[in-house]
């Protein structure tokens, strides 16, 4: 795959439930399943990522959770599209916003919790390291 122009809109991917709660479509990713990452069906061409694990947009509904989960051999990254409510990565909770990117260090146990009245929606990116 190497060189070639990937485009996928997130129209044409059947969406799965992430964590638990949020509604995920992974848009790209790596051939590789890291750990702690949800099971999810992505076409061939799209599986061409070298370095970011993948690439999702998520919505997690008011009232819902993720569970509590980790990756040993990724860290995240969530940029806030639109909604508020609160991340806990470790023992450490605090408030987010649309406009927020935040970051997630490997093997930092986290869960999004929407406590607002709308949807959060976001892009969640994986980023390898090897470590597990």
């Amino acid at each position: 795959m190497s060189g070639r122009l990937v485009i996928r809109n997130w129209r044409s991917v059947r969406p799965t439930i992430a964590h638990g709660a949020g509604i995920d479509w992974r848009l790209m990713s790596m051939p590789l399943k890291t750990g702690g990452d949800i099971d999810v069906e992505v076409d061939q061409e799209s599986m061409c990522l070298k370095v970011i694990t993948y690439v999702s947009l998520a919505w997690l509904q008011p009232g819902l959770r993720y569970e509590p989960h980790k990756h040993e051999d990724h860290e995240e990254l969530y940029y806030i599209i639109r909604g508020r409510g609160r991340i806990r990565v470790g023992e450490e909770t605090r408030e987010f916003r649309d406009g927020d990117l935040i970051y997630i260090p490997v093997g930092a146990e986290h869960e999004i919790i929407n406590d607002g009245e709308e949807i959060v929606e976001f892009l969640a990116f994986g980023g390898y390291t090897g470590r597990s």
